[in-house]
C-alpha cells in the first residue's frame, strides 16, 4: 500500500484506459440491463414476480427485486450524480445513512445490477479524475486488502472508491480526507504486522475431515474447527479470538489464498446470506450415483424469508448455476446448465439432470407410446427408445445414425425408425406439460364419478 500523485504521467494514462474500458463497459450493460429487464417484465404477467422500476427505493422493496448485495463508505456528496445514472439505467437502490456519519453511506441494491452499479462508480471517479483542479488524491492497495480497508475506512466515515487498473487496485479519496487516510493507512499497517503473528490453515485431521486451524502468538490463543463459510470464520473468529470485525475478514481472506478452488467455492457460497438461511446441505451425494458429476457440487438451500428451495450446481472451476424448485421444465434447466456450467456433453448434461431430478429440480422425462415402443425425450438432443427388454439411447443431432441404430437393434423398417424419431421430435414440453394436465383432469372427473356412485349405494 503506498501512495501515487493523482496528476502524474502514469495516472493519467491508466485512468484513459479505465476511461475507455468504462465507457465501453456502461453501453454493454446498458443493452443487456435492458435486455434482463424487459425479459423480467414479460414474465412478470406470467408468474407474477415483483420488477422494480429505476432509481430510488426502500431497502424492503428492493429485496423484493432479488438478493441484495452493499457498497460501504460511498462518498454522500457522489450519491445525486450516482442515483440520476442509476435511474436512467432502470437499475433500483437504496442508500442508508448510519448514525454518527456524515460523509459517508451504505448503498443497497440488488446482485443482479452488481456489474452496472460498478460502472457507473467507476465513471464518476473517472469523471473527477479529469477536473483541472484536482481534488482527489489515490493510494495504491492489494486486491485482496480492498475489502478490508474498504470496511475500516467505512467505520472511520472515510469516502472512498476502489477502481482496478493494469498497475493495481486503486482506492481514490478527497484531498479533505488525506490526513485521515495516511492514519487509515498506518493502522491498517500494524493489523498486518499483528497478523503476520498468527497462523491460519486447512488440515485434515486422522478421520480426513478438513478442519481450520488458527494460532494466535501474540495473544496465546488456538482455535481449532470444522471447515466452513468465510462468514462463519469471520464471527467465530470476533467471539473466542477477540478480533475485530476489520481483523476478521482480513485474516479470512488470507486463509482463502491457501485452499483450493473447489473449497474455496463453498468457503465463499452465500457469503454472509449463509447466515439467513433455513435450511442448507452441502455436497449431497447418491449411491451408485453417474461418476460424470463427480466434479460437480450440489448444495440444497433454502433462505428463511423463501418458501422455495434452491439448488446450487458448482464445477471445479467456480462456475455454477442456481435451480429453483419452482421451476422444473427441462427444457429450460438443461438452456441454463448448458449456458452457466458451460458443459456441452449431452451425456454430462443428462447425468447433472438426472441427479437434479432425483433432488427434486427437474421435471421426469416424459413418455410417447407408438405401438410396442416407449420413446423418452431426455435432452434437446438425446431420446430413449424402448422395446421390450431392448434400450437404446440415441442423438437427435445425428438422425442418420440414430435411424441406423433403430433398424439394427430393433430390426425395424426405415420408414418406422423416422416415424419414432419424428414422435421424439415432436415431444415437446408443452405437448407433455397438456398431457400431463389432461391426465390429471380425467383423474379428476373419475373421482366425481365413483364419488357419485358411492353416495348412491348408501340409499
Amino acid at each position: 500500500m503506498h501512495g501515487d500523485d493523482v496528476a502524474s504521467a502514469g495516472v493519467s494514462v491508466a485512468t484513459q484506459i479505465v476511461s475507455k474500458a468504462t465507457e465501453i463497459l456502461l453501453d454493454m450493460l446498458k443493452v443487456a440491463i435492458e435486455k434482463e429487464r424487459e425479459a423480467a417484465r414479460l414474465k412478470q404477467s406470467e408468474n407474477q414476480q415483483t420488477v422494480l422500476s429505476g432509481g430510488e427505493v426502500t431497502y424492503q422493496k428492493l429485496k423484493e427485486g432479488g438478493e441484495v448485495t452493499m457498497l460501504p463508505s460511498f462518498a454522500k456528496d457522489d450519491y445525486g450524480e450516482f442515483l440520476k445514472r442509476a435511474k436512467e439505467m432502470d437499475i433500483p437502490v437504496a442508500a442508508i445513512q448510519e448514525h454518527g456519519k456524515e460523509n459517508t453511506l451504505s448503498l443497497f441494491f440488488n446482485v443482479k445490477d452488481k456489474e452496472a452499479v460498478n460502472a457507473i462508480v467507476q465513471d464518476i471517479v473517472r469523471e473527477k479524475l479529469k477536473q483541472p483542479e484536482q481534488t482527489e488524491r489515490m493510494i495504491t492497495i492489494e486486491k485482496e486488502q480492498v475489502e478490508g480497508f474498504q470496511m475500516y475506512c467505512s467505520y472511520h466515515d472515510i469516502p472512498v472508491n476502489f477502481m482496478e487498473t493494469q498497475n493495481g487496485v486503486k482506492c481514490i479519496f478527497g484531498a479533505a480526507y488525506e490526513k485521515q487516510m495516511e492514519a487509515a493507512v498506518e493502522n491498517f499497517k500494524k493489523l498486518h504486522s499483528e497478523l503476520s503473528q498468527t497462523a491460519i490453515d486447512v488440515q485434515k485431521d486422522e478421520k480426513g475431515k478438513l478442519k481450520i486451524t488458527v494460532d494466535d502468538t501474540i495473544q496465546g490463543k488456538s482455535l481449532k474447527m470444522n471447515f466452513c463459510t468465510k462468514a462463519k470464520l469471520e464471527r467465530v473468529l470476533q467471539e473466542r479470538m477477540g478480533f475485530s470485525k476489520v481483523k476478521a475478514v482480513e485474516a479470512t481472506n488470507a486463509l482463502a489464498a491457501k485452499i483450493s478452488d473447489q473449497q474455496l467455492g463453498y468457503y465463499l457460497s452465500g457469503s454472509r446470506q449463509l447466515e439467513q438461511m433455513a435450511y442448507y446441505e452441502k455436497d449431497i451425494k447418491f449411491e451408485n450415483e453417474n461418476v460424470l458429476t463427480d466434479k460437480f457440487s450440489f448444495a440444497k438451500m433454502q433462505f428463511q424469508e423463501e418458501g422455495t428451495p434452491k439448488l446450487t450446481i458448482t464445477d471445479e472451476r467456480g462456475r455454477f448455476v442456481v435451480l429453483s424448485a419452482n421451476t422444473r421444465d427441462r427444457a429450460e434447466i438443461e438452456k441454463s446448465i448448458r449456458q452457466h456450467l458451460k458443459v456441452e456433453d449431452t451425456e454430462t448434461v443428462k447425468a447433472i439432470m438426472t441427479k437434479a431430478e432425483r433432488l427434486g429440480f427437474v421435471d421426469e422425462p416424459k413418455q410417447v407410446q407408438f405401438k410396442e415402443f416407449l420413446i423418452e425425450r431426455e435432452t434437446q438432443s438425446a431420446f430413449t427408445v424402448r422395446g421390450g427388454s431392448t434400450v437404446v439411447r440415441l442423438d437427435l443431432s445425428d438422425k442418420e445414425t440414430a435411424k441406423k441404430q433403430l433398424m439394427d437393434s430393433f430390426g425395424m423398417t426405415a420408414a418406422k425408425a423416422d416415424k419414432i424419431i419424428d414422435k421424439a421430435q415432436k415431444q415437446t414440453v408443452v405437448n407433455n406439460l397438456l398431457k400431463k394436465a389432461k391426465a390429471k383432469a380425467a383423474l379428476t372427473v373419475d373421482a366425481i364419478k365413483h364419488k357419485k356412485l358411492d353416495r348412491g349405494s348408501r340409499k
